[in-house]
């Protein structure tokens, strides 16, 4: 067994360990005390004996509930390397028998809808990128942004409404048929696909953000060499496309795909309760709203393992993918840099090409010409030319980039729509405890309310509007705390390697193998956040590790360059070179990033709102949305409105942010940067 895989194996058992503690100690932090209420109904059962109920209690949970938390830690972890995960207070049943039972119905629908969602944006992807800027390619980027806006909760809520409730025509709330007997037979086989249609088409529909980022990775290998010689030879545009540019841009798409397993699982929970769909996901749920510490631990475990192994799986498989990535040492190997060049040769290299005489064309037609340690004629520097062409640099050609394409001018509109709708709507609207009549329809043309009202006759416009200022507070904190977050651990990583990167990049992989959003609902529970702000830092907590390791593969593409390692030669601190030298070079990636975490605060928020796992403190559009399901307007034709008020603003606002991102890819993409650099700055060579 060769170094790395033992490292490797290392890392993800040690990962597995620290995430077990950890949501061994959250869960027991958190308010309401299951087992003084099955003490209770023990009790009941039993009064004339409490002490037999007490070791019934004991015996049933396998820890001591007097007893002080290490000891009842080392109890449960005893019997956990035993295989035993505990009793289920709330099932009443063993933990292993509940996760062998559901984990395998959450793998079955959630691996059909993510080998289709694979399969069609990984071929979808390559040929938008082929045929860029075509009226194909623009169609189907509408298509890909508005189903990637929409989150697959809220599909989920608007299939079940058409498909289940409306016209009947798929199940919901159980697995499989009732009567049909367990097997390999047609019944129960197609039975069980008719009742998971509605969780795998949800999950479908908004799974194409996948061919989006194929199409940015497509498009990025299209200038490489081997395309143009596959064009000179006259090869089929659809076979260029489908063999050479789609396995090239593959293997991100194909991590990101191993590392979504882990999300997807635990963001089950939202989906199997709208369904009723008895898999992992629901038993989690059951378990966080009953305070079932056995059931909640070991669900942890169970997708924790899950993620280490996909993990793992994926480091063995990149090489198969794509020769170029080495998996032999400890990190990636970086191709058409200085790696491997000894740093005294790089830095000789460096004072070389300072020391010969350069000449810089300036922006009046003449040129400057430059020596490090020789004469310099014609020095007639400005510092406010400087600050001038830093500016023009740095924001003014990048804004200019993502203005010229429609889908950042359109999101830049739709953006600043919503922050004007927040800051400055709440004047001109109804106040949202303000009473009207009760289920007024927007089909019926009253336009003091446009949107209708809801069951309690307040107006659905005034709710919404009002509840777009707490939104935008929490996209912004969460936002910027995992991007800061995680661009700092990467950063360090990248640029300091060594021991100090093992150390961050294994806290980036405990991170990624914690599942986000039952651990956010563990920590919402505990801490109880009502200040937007608040809410969105808690959101952040399980969403900087992708990052982080996302950012550190960047930073290890500039760190070999020359004049980043005459920096460290002449002894610049790490913050000053991290800062000046290197997030300058890869901040397009970091805005990308910022976008995307900013629709990812957005599903999480409302899909904690709507499950009810937040404390209620303002009328934001999860609240809104969790207030139109429990006042039934999922099953009336006429009471929709107030279902699809709260979904159409999700989707509004997330297609900005989406369309944002897209965008920005054009300045963070070199082929795109060259392409456009003559039009954003005519008196720079290109």
């Amino acid at each position: 067994m060769s170094n790395w895989l033992i490292k490797r194996v290392g890392q993800g058992v040690l990962t597995i360990l620290v995430v077990f503690h950890l949501t061994f100690v959250l869960v027991r932090f958190m308010p309401g005390n299951p087992f003084e209420a099955m003490y209770a109904q023990m009790l009941s059962d039993n009064p004339s004996n409490p002490d037999a109920a007490r070791r019934l209690v004991e015996l049933t949970i396998n820890i001591h509930p007097d007893d002080p938390m290490h000891v009842q830690y080392v109890e449960y972890m005893s019997s956990m390397l035993q295989g035993d995960l505990g009793h289920s207070l709330s099932q009443n049943q063993s933990v292993n028998q509940i996760l062998a039972e559901a984990v395998p119905w959450t793998i079955f629908y959630m691996s059909i809808a993510m080998i289709i969602t694979f399969v069609t944006s990984i071929c979808l992807g390559a040929i938008m990128a082929y045929y860029e800027g075509s009226k194909f390619d623009t169609a189907m980027t509408v298509v890909a942004v508005i189903e990637s806006s929409t989150p697959y909760y809220v599909a989920a809520l608007l299939l079940s409404f058409v498909f289940a409730y409306q016209l009947g025509w798929f199940p919901t709330g159980a697995r499989y048929p009732g009567g049909a007997d367990i097997g390999l037979n047609a019944e129960f086989v197609l039975g069980a696909l008719r009742h998971a249609s509605l969780p795998v088409l949800s999950l479908i529909v908004t799974g194409a953000a996948a061919s989006l980022g194929m199409r940015g990775n497509s498009i990025s290998v299209l200038g490489a060499d081997h395309i143009r010689v596959a064009r000179l030879r006259g090869l089929p545009p659809t076979r260029i496309a489908l063999r050479y540019v789609m396995r090239n841009a593959l293997l991100p798409l194909y991590t990101g795909l191993l590392l979504t397993i882990g999300f997807m699982i635990g963001g089950s929970i939202i989906l199997e309760d709208i369904f009723t769909y008895r898999g992992m996901g629901w038993y989690m749920f059951e378990g966080v709203q009953n305070r079932d510490y056995p059931l909640m631990v070991g669900g942890f475990t169970v997708i924790c393992i899950t993620v280490v192994i996909a993990m793992f799986v994926a480091d063995l498989t990149y090489s198969r993918i794509d020769p170029r990535a080495k998996t032999g040492g400890d990190d990636m190997q970086v191709y058409g840099s200085s790696a491997g060049v000894p740093l005294r040769t790089q830095f000789k290299r460096y004072i070389r090409r300072l020391t010969n005489n350069t000449t810089e064309p300036r922006a009046d037609g003449g040129t400057t010409d430059h020596a490090f340690f020789g004469e310099e004629r014609a020095i007639d520097v400005d510092r406010r030319d400087v600050l001038y062409r830093k500016f023009d640099r740095s924001i003014y050609a990048p804004a200019k980039i993502v203005l010229s394409d429609w889908r950042g001018f359109l999101g830049v509109t739709i953006t600043i729509a919503f922050v004007l709708l927040g800051t400055l709507g709440p004047r001109f609207v109804h106040s949202p405890t303000a009473t009207f009549e009760t289920w007024v329809s927007p089909l019926d043309g009253n336009l003091s309310h446009p949107l209708g009202t809801t069951n309690t006759g307040a107006d659905i416009l005034s709710l919404m509007i009002h509840g777009t200022t707490p939104v935008l507070i929490m996209i912004t904190a969460g936002a910027i705390a995992t991007v800061v977050l995680g661009v700092g651990i990467g950063a360090t990583a990248g640029f300091r390697g060594g021991t100090t990167d093992r150390v961050l990049m294994t806290l980036c992989d405990i991170v990624v193998s914690i599942p986000g959003l039952p651990l956010i609902i563990v920590i919402a529970a505990i801490i109880e956040p009502r200040h937007p702000a608040m809410v969105g830092l808690v959101l952040s907590v399980a969403a900087w590790g992708g990052l982080g390791r996302s950012i550190r593969s960047e930073v290890l593409k500039v760190r070999s360059q020359e004049y980043v390692e005459a920096a460290r030669s002449m002894g610049v601190g790490t913050v000053s070179t991290i800062v000046k030298d290197i997030l300058p070079n890869i901040w397009p990636y970091v805005l990308i990033n910022l976008a995307n975490h900013a629709r990812n605060i957005i599903f999480a928020s409302v899909a904690l709102y709507y499950l009810g796992f937040l404390p209620v403190s303002t009328q934001n559009w999860g609240v809104v949305l969790n207030n139109a399901e429990e006042a039934h307007a999922l099953y009336s034709v006429g009471q929709i409105h107030y279902i699809l008020a709260p979904t159409l603003f999700i989707i509004g606002l997330s297609m900005g942010l989406i369309l944002i991102a897209q965008a920005l890819d054009r300045i963070s993409n070199p082929r795109i940067r060259a392409r456009h650099a003559k039009s954003v700055d005519d008196d720079e060579p290109v």
